[in-house]
């Protein structure tokens, strides 16, 4: 397989990869990007199912999330050293440990009858109830899960592709993800000031996967996704 960078052998002066022929190398484009909330925890629903935007089930969460993603910024990681010193004050490292990021960013539009805050206030009430301090989620609850990371964790699917929308070129998995923030704050006001609401949520993350699993997972939703918007081209009738 012959990948868009290979002719970057044959231009290593100029750094101009356009053209058709010689030296064309196609460039990674940002701002092509899509996220897939998986695993919701269902005891959001309590709280959404009551308020305005009338979320009643999890599939709905999943696709108010995906479909409201303005940016994503993920967490990365730095290969801490050990510094060494030989004669003279002269120094030298070898690796002594990886740390890696405990958070993923994402943003968000907010719309009409306020989804998103309604999604994340009931997120954070149900780990933390702010009128008791303690959480909703009973140790043997009647739902017979009770309080645990796998009661209001989710998973969240991260990939970037080329223009095409559906050539996976950047994938992520990130579990136990829940908010860190009920973006309350965000909702003042102004009468000099009209303008949109974009409401950036700080999510926790135990894990950040990087295997090629994950990599077919997103490029099966990043399928669905292809499919599903050429049958909604296609259906339109002007």
């Amino acid at each position: 397989m012959k990948y868009s960078f290979a002719e970057l052998a044959n231009n290593p002066i100029t750094r101009k990869f356009g053209g058709t022929v010689f030296g064309v190398a196609d460039p990674y484009l940002t701002g092509y990007h899509f996220i897939y909330f998986d695993h919701i925890p269902e005891g959001i629903l309590d709280y959404t199912k009551t308020m305005n935007s009338g979320i009643s089930s999890t599939n709905d969460i999943s696709n108010i999330l995906q479909a409201s993603c303005l940016s994503v910024t993920p967490p990365g990681g730095t290969l801490n050293t050990v510094e060494f010193t030989g004669l003279g004050g002269i120094k030298w490292n070898v690796p002594g440990n990886i740390d890696y990021g405990t958070t993923v960013s994402i943003k968000f539009l907010e719309f009409n009858k306020t989804p998103i805050l309604d999604i994340m206030h009931g997120w954070v009430k149900m780990i933390r109830d702010y009128r008791t301090g303690v959480t909703e989620k009973q140790i043997d609850g009647p739902d017979g899960k009770g309080y645990s990371n796998s009661t209001y964790a989710a998973i969240c699917y991260y990939w970037t592709t080329a223009p095409d929308a559906e050539t996976i070129e950047y994938c992520a998995c990130y579990d136990g993800v829940f908010p860190k923030k009920d973006p309350q704050d965000l909702f003042a006001s102004d009468v000099e000031t009209v303008g949109r609401l974009d409401i950036e949520i700080e999510f926790n993350v135990d894990y950040a996967w990087h295997e090629p699993w994950v990599y077919e997972k997103c490029r099966s939703y990043a399928s669905a996704l292809g499919a599903y918007g050429k049958q909604y081209i296609n259906g339109i009738q002007y």
